[in-house]
């Protein structure tokens, strides 16, 4: 488990992405039931569980084999899953301000959070300097080989905003003006690189048309972006009425006006992946860890959709709303699914007796 871990390097954390997103946001779906808020409360247990125990093999492996960072920074494909663990860590800390608040101390629950999300601004920054700088530098490259993956790298920043504009009436007041400046920093950094990505993304698939199957759900990371944005800078626009007075309700109607544009895009972009994933399950789509692009970025979109409604209460972001997050549990359960068969599968080849001699 802990060998095959470190082989995909941070990418087991898009796991941890994909099951946080899925319990958040059935515990703040405009329409509840009792039984849909225990179910994204037992996820978010399954979800924390899994992150510490990623956390810890992840950096037991990492003090026994210390050139596996640096292996994984130099190869192309896996240095841009160094994105993952921020994104893990800003997910986990919006379960803990949303979902955990209500089952464990309340202080303990911010705390936690807080701590989760210097982390993540901390390995965000890191990733998306580092991982770009080494592509600019050392990986070698081609048109054809331009893939969403891209994203991950850079994403991150723009993750931060939901954490940030829940955390920013529990930072003491001195604070709350320059945390929310970060936060709109952040954001903007994200969504500029973001953009770049996604026209060398497009312009990939115009001249040198779909991806092998084996990396077609990366087609799927572009929504991730563009929903994160819309719920990111709403969820901004709604707490800086109270640390910035004068700017709130401006920086508010803009986040609004913003949202509805880019979730424009997020849905069509959605409906081509699902169209282009369609046709290559048709012939062949391999499992692999990047199934995990077919929940997260679903996510994102669903909290986008939810924020649009409760900004303007217009019937149809509802609607799609719960359309979507049907699909993030759909897909959430299918991959949940192969990932412990992959996993089960990989445990039962490593105990048997034909791979210990053909590894001796």
């Amino acid at each position: 488990m802990s060998t095959a871990i470190l082989a995909a390097g941070p990418g087991w954390f898009t796991s941890v992405m994909g099951t946080g997103i899925l319990a958040i946001t059935l515990t703040v779906a405009p329409v509840q039931l009792p039984i849909v808020r225990h179910l994204g409360a037992v996820l978010f247990a399954i979800d924390v569980a899994m992150f510490v125990g990623f956390t810890l093999l992840w950096t037991i492996g990492i003090a026994r084999s210390p050139r596996t960072v640096t292996e994984s920074l130099h190869d192309p494909a896996r240095a841009q899953t160094w994105g993952a663990p921020p994104m893990a860590c800003f997910t986990v800390a919006v379960g803990f301000l949303r979902i955990a608040s209500g089952a464990i101390d309340a202080a303990a629950s911010v705390e936690i959070a807080q701590a989760l999300f210097v982390a993540g601004v901390v390995l965000s920054l890191w990733s998306a300097f580092l991982v770009p700088y080494l592509m600019f530098t050392r990986h070698e490259l081609t048109p054809q080989r331009a893939y969403g993956s891209w994203l991950l790298p850079v994403v991150p920043p723009i993750v931060a905003s939901v954490p940030a504009a829940l955390l920013s009436p529990t930072w003491p007041e001195s604070m709350r003006g320059s945390m929310l400046g970060l936060a709109y920093a952040l954001l903007g950094l994200g969504v500029a690189l973001a953009a770049i990505i996604i026209v060398i993304f497009y312009t990939r698939l115009l001249y040198h048309k779909i991806p092998e199957a084996a990396v077609v759900p990366t087609m799927w990371i572009v929504v991730g972006p563009l929903g994160q944005s819309v719920a990111g800078i709403i969820a901004l626009g709604t707490v800086s009425a109270s640390v910035w007075p004068e700017l709130g309700h401006g920086l508010y109607v803009a986040g609004v006006a913003f949202g509805l544009l880019v979730w424009g895009f997020g849905v069509y972009w959605l409906l081509m992946a699902l169209a282009v994933t369609v046709r290559a399950a048709r012939k062949h789509l391999p499992f692999s860890l990047g199934w995990w692009a077919f929940t997260f970025p679903v996510g994102t979109l669903t909290s986008g959709s939810y924020g649009l409604y409760a900004a303007t209460h217009a019937a149809v972001f509802d609607v799609v709303g719960l359309l979507l997050l049907g699909l993030l549990a759909t897909t959430w359960s299918i991959v949940a699914v192969r990932s412990l068969r992959s996993i089960a599968v990989t445990m039962r080849f490593a105990k048997s007796p034909s791979s210990r001699l053909a590894t001796a």
